[in-house]
């Protein structure tokens, strides 16, 4: 009898170190973490660091980053508005803000990543298709007057330069990304 109860007990204690060690976890600084039960978000996200409650074993915890990531495009070579074809290397930096809405829409960093190639590349080329080549090479902080006639083509006049274009794809590409729950920072040609 002294046995099964010293058995017990020695079960009791492991049975408790179980659920202790899977009921509770930590949010590290730069995480944020949303609990799902079998799949489903359950409650707001966790933004904040700090130690949590969960139910054990029946809730999950996905945690993503707060830091800031790296989006690289392939380079591609694309037609310009004057038929020129500019070979054309593009980054972006992006973060995730809103963890709930990312786990339902997007679920990982590679299909965020993924989903970028479409949103970005696809803005990147119709704005490129929009523009003759001397706008998308020259910097918006360069002047006509430092210009040679033989740099700008008869009945052209470059307006915009390649800083002004970055920021038009940044704001027209950052429309389509809250309802990821994605942040684009900024968008540069490389």
């Amino acid at each position: 009898m002294k046995q099964l109860a010293n058995f017990l007990l020695v079960g009791l204690v492991l049975l408790g170190i179980l659920l202790v060690s899977d009921g509770f976890f930590i949010v590290d600084e730069g995480k944020q973490v949303v609990i799902t039960q079998f799949g489903r978000p359950i409650g707001d996200a966790k933004t904040q660091a700090g130690l949590y409650f969960k139910l054990p074993f029946l809730q999950q915890v996905n945690e993503f980053d707060k830091r800031i990531y790296i989006w690289n495009g392939e380079p591609n070579q694309i037609p310009t508005n004057d038929k020129t074809f500019v070979f054309l290397d593009v980054t972006a930096r992006w973060r995730i803000v809103d963890p709930l809405r990312f786990l339902q829409a997007v679920r990982s960093e590679a299909r965020a990543q993924s989903l970028l190639d479409d949103i970005i590349g696809g803005t990147v080329r119709d704005m490129v298709n929009k523009n003759n080549l001397i706008e998308i090479i020259r910097s918006s902080d360069w002047s006509l007057d430092t210009m040679t006639p033989s740099n700008v083509e008869p009945g052209t006049k470059p307006e915009r330069g390649r800083d002004v274009i970055s920021d038009q794809i940044l704001e027209i590409a950052a429309q389509a990304t809250p309802q990821y729950g994605i942040e684009l920072r900024d968008v540069f040609f490389k």
